[in-house]
């Protein structure tokens, strides 16, 4: 004759019990997250005719083609969690810190990866257009809406054909963001003077670690599910290796494989090294 809401107690699971209560809880979002899934949103319609959902942007945070580190200082952010810009205009005697030392203006984290004319994140985007284009021709204008949504794009030949050149953009955009943040706390936290070598040494030294990365995740015997694809991983490096033509058709087990591209400056004088000398150094 009744009808009693909910569920028994013995009839449920903890994990149950947890999603229930918290789908139960009102959460308040913050209008510089919804700002951000937006504009990461409208960049890659823009870029790709693509609209994803918050679900799709969240989800590509997680994306295994992205580090884990990397993963949660792009989710950070997503959520504007880092104290740079208007952080500091409520704080005492601290208001110069809301600006940029080198170009005098808000030093938001846009700023910072895509503006800033401190060394860094222009020589850092060169090396990454200069990467992209050893196999294909469009290199994407980048907003900080990509930025955040690199995880999103889907490249598609003139027929239609997925590339695999996707998987490529995510690693390269990525890292190259989170090296462009590391190097702008060591300048203004450390005060480490970090000259263009130095910045394409360190470039260099984290797209091989990625592709490492990436030849290990290949290991389904350890990994299992969270491996990578072999395959994927091989049309994802093709055409930027080094030596590639030297290489077996199966190099995912192979040491020594690095990117082929080269620094664009190089060090002149006694004791310079040449840029074969120190691509292997770097890796």
């Amino acid at each position: 004759m009744f009808t009693s809401p909910g569920i028994l107690l013995n009839t449920g699971s903890q994990r149950l019990f947890t999603k229930i209560i918290v789908t139960l809880k009102r959460r308040s979002s913050r209008k510089s997250t919804l700002s951000n899934l937006d504009r990461a949103r409208h960049c890659v319609n823009d870029e790709f005719d693509y609209y994803p959902s918050d679900t799709t942007i969240w989800k590509s945070l997680r994306s295994t083609d992205i580090n884990r580190l990397t993963r949660n200082f792009l989710w950070k952010c997503m959520h504007e969690a880092f104290r740079v810009g208007t952080f500091w205009d409520n704080i005492p005697d601290l208001h110069h810190l809301a600006y940029c030392p080198a170009c005098a203006v808000p030093d938001t984290m846009e700023h910072i990866a895509l503006e800033c004319d401190a060394p860094g994140q222009k020589r850092i985007w060169t090396l990454c257009e200069r990467m992209w284009k050893l196999r294909f021709n469009h290199w994407p204008r980048l907003h900080w809406g990509l930025i955040l949504g690199c995880a999103l794009p889907h490249f598609r030949s003139a027929r239609g054909k997925r590339l695999r050149g996707k998987e490529r953009f995510t690693i390269i955009v990525s890292t190259s963001v989170h090296l462009i943040w590391k190097i702008r706390n060591e300048r203004i936290l450390e005060g480490k003077i970090i000259t263009d070598i130095e910045v394409e040494n360190r470039w260099i030294s984290a797209i091989n670690s990625s592709l490492r990365r990436d030849q290990i995740l290949t290991n389904k015997a350890r990994f299992g599910s969270l491996g990578k694809s072999k395959q994927i991983v091989l049309e994802t490096w093709s055409g930027v290796l080094q030596n590639e033509d030297a290489l077996p058709d199966d190099w995912t087990r192979s040491k020594g494989v690095l990117v082929g591209i080269w620094p664009t400056t190089r060090r002149i004088g006694v004791g310079g090294q040449s840029p074969t000398q120190r691509l292997v150094t770097c890796a």
